[in-house]
């Protein structure tokens, strides 16, 4: 990957051309290799209930609940999406004259940490092959792989992602923007693009102000990727074993 410092003062359009052909490279290398692809969707199954154990109480709130579910849980999950990549290249031009430049840059940080993600979790694939995976185990390869810079890249993005959602949500008229073009982007066939960025929006609107909510994950997220590196596997106490190849 290329250090996000090379990209960082790119308009949003470049960046979400990089990140979307790296992530669609990378899922086109796991459907070329069943067993990997199903061991990677396990692998984020267990993350996914990691992450759902860490910020339950986040989940759970009534203000917090659905930006939780939104930052942890939709932008996180398994499932093959290189078809999805694949179209979603092709529906770029289209996307990039329906949103609005702010819409573009939400999608921009979504990607970069989609791709950012399925690497590193590539990386703990290949580590983890042929263990049965406890939270020790888990520990172990974390570690071994290492990628620090990336892992505190990873917990940036939510925390960038997340800001610029927030800042988008206090603009009502982005709303009635939102709204306008809803029509035309699902008859272009945009509609599931169309739709994270308007949930986004939406869930950051029902929250109000986002800065404890953001300090909370990346706080929870940055003790845990310490552990981690160190090698503590007890912050992970109580998930599951699960057999990898």
């Amino acid at each position: 990957m290329l250090p996000p410092s090379l990209l960082a003062d790119s308009p949003p359009q470049a960046r979400l051309h990089h990140y979307l052909q790296q992530v669609s490279t990378l899922r086109e290398t796991l459907r070329a290799h069943p067993d990997d692809a199903k061991a990677r969707d396990a692998l984020r199954t267990w993350q996914a209930e990691r992450l759902g154990r860490t910020h339950q109480d986040l989940m759970q709130s009534k203000r917090y609940g659905p930006a939780a579910h939104f930052f942890l849980t939709d932008l996180y999950e398994p499932g093959d999406s290189g078809r999805r990549d694949a179209d979603l290249l092709k529906l770029l031009p289209t996307a990039e004259r329906l949103l609005p430049e702010s819409g573009l840059e939400v999608l921009a940080k979504a990607i970069e940490l989609d791709a950012l993600s399925e690497a590193l979790d590539y990386q703990m694939l290949q580590t983890l092959k042929g263990q049965t995976m406890s939270a020790e185990r888990y520990a172990k390869a974390y570690r071994d792989v290492g990628q620090r810079a990336l892992r505190e890249r990873q917990i940036e993005l939510v925390g960038e992602l997340g800001h610029v959602l927030d800042r988008l949500s206090r603009k009502p008229f982005l709303g009635t923007t939102l709204k306008l073009i809803s029509g035309p982007a699902h008859l272009a066939g945009m509609g599931d693009l169309f739709s994270f960025v308007e949930r986004g929006y939406q869930v950051c609107r029902h929250m109000g102000r986002a800065e404890e909510f953001l300090s909370l994950i990346d706080s929870r997220e940055r003790a845990i990727m310490q552990a981690l590196m160190m090698g503590d596997a007890s912050i992970l106490d109580g998930m599951l074993e699960l057999r990898f190849g």
